[in-house]
């Protein structure tokens, strides 16, 4: 019995082991070479460029030195006392709005053919020929040597306090610095065509309202001039009052008459010569107090009355008042102008002049290999599993 269950049981382990035996021969063979495959892959994707990219890094690649500087633009525009509590609430808006006129010409291409033009630019940074990736090419155009600007020169703004933080790259801290202070003066010539420009509009827009104003001064005289020649008088109103005074002592003369005619008819008739002849003069003085008032009050025919003139009169003295206040006011913002001209300054703070490197900090050779590791290997593993997917579809 027990024979038979060690055969039987060697024939099945034996059948087992013997089937088994093929498949562990046929997935030894298939496993070593996919790895194989992976391995040489990945050494060809990943190490290799990152290992080229560490003996570029360390034998290839030039030391780069920096310079840094700290400005922004400054002004002295508070003509009291009193402007300087309001424009506490216009300070961020007016400082960042600085700094971003400093950003955008620190990276504008007239600023580097300024710099270019006093610094030779594509000598500095040809001085390290055998390292291709951090020089300027040979025969870099202007374009091209903008496109290296921007990886050299580094701006930063500041927006609560309007400071402009700069750091520019060279091979040599001397050049870095070089090249900063340059970038500091060409932005100081940048703010001080700015504040003539704006100085020189203020002015211009000032003595524009002076001339103006003197030109409505000089016509609205004109005009008085020719309407005291047209009506042959110098002050209607002194004519008025004169007339009024006439009419008034007319009255008086009414009145003594009217008094007389009383009293003589207390005593005699209408008969009487005396009383015709206070009749006649109370009569005339009545005809004359109407002629006066007729040529105060409505026209009675030529020339016009007396109202009209003096209306007329006062609508040119209004506008005559009107252009003397203009003109007094376009005189004083005239002279405002000029001593704001002369007092207002804008201009460039600088707040950390260009430093001077002693050792180099760029390029970061660590961070640079690291980046270029990961880079590698996120590429081989996306080639890989796109494959694999692809073989798994297939």
């Amino acid at each position: 019995m027990n024979l038979e269950v060690s055969s039987s049981h060697l024939s099945k382990s034996g059948s087992k082991s013997a089937i088994e035996a093929p498949i562990g021969k046929s997935g030894g063979k298939k496993a070593p070479l996919r790895h194989k495959i992976l391995k040489f892959t990945f050494f060809l994707a990943v190490i290799l460029p990152t290992g080229l990219a560490a003996l570029y890094l360390w034998l290839v690649a030039a030391d780069q030195y920096h310079s840094r500087t700290s400005f922004s633009i400054r002004s002295e525009e508070f003509a009291n006392p009193l402007e300087a509590l309001g424009a506490f609430t216009q300070v961020g808006a007016s400082s960042a709005s600085d700094a971003q006129i400093l950003y955008d010409y620190v990276r504008s291409q007239p600023l580097v053919a300024r710099v270019d033009a006093q610094l030779d630019l594509r000598e500095m940074y040809r001085r390290e020929p055998d390292d291709i990736v951090f020089s300027l090419e040979e025969d870099a155009s202007v374009e091209d040597l903008l496109d290296y600007w921007e990886r050299i020169v580094f701006p930063a703004i500041d927006t609560s306090s309007g400071v402009l933080t700069l750091e520019v790259r060279a091979f040599r801290p001397e050049d870095a610095q070089l090249i900063a202070q340059t970038i500091v003066e060409e932005s100081g010539t940048l703010v001080d065509e700015l504040s003539q420009i704006a100085r020189q509009d203020a002015m211009r827009f000032a003595k524009e309202d002076v001339a103006a104003a003197e030109d409505r001064l000089r016509e609205i005289r004109r005009q008085v001039r020719e309407f005291r020649a047209e009506n042959d008088l110098i002050d209607p109103t002194e004519i008025a009052s004169a007339q009024m005074g006439l009419i008034g002592a007319l009255q008086e003369q009414l009145a003594e008459a009217l008094v007389s005619r009383a009293t003589l008819m207390g005593f005699t008739d209408l008969d009487d010569q005396r009383v015709r002849n206070l009749d006649l003069r109370i009569q005339a003085i009545r005809e004359q107090i109407d002629a006066e008032r007729s040529r105060i009050g409505e026209e009675a025919g030529e020339p016009a009355s007396l109202v009209e003139t003096i209306g007329r009169y006062e609508d040119l003295l209004v506008e005559l008042e009107f252009a003397e206040q203009a003109y007094q006011s376009a005189l004083a913002a005239d002279e405002q102008a000029r001593a704001e001209a002369r007092r207002k300054s804008r201009y460039l703070g600088v707040h950390i002049p260009p430093t001077l490197a002693e050792e180099s900090r760029y390029p970061q050779r660590e961070l640079l290999l690291v980046f270029v590791f990961l880079c590698a290997l996120a590429i081989w593993s996306t080639a890989t599993l796109i494959y694999y997917n692809v073989r798994e579809r297939a």
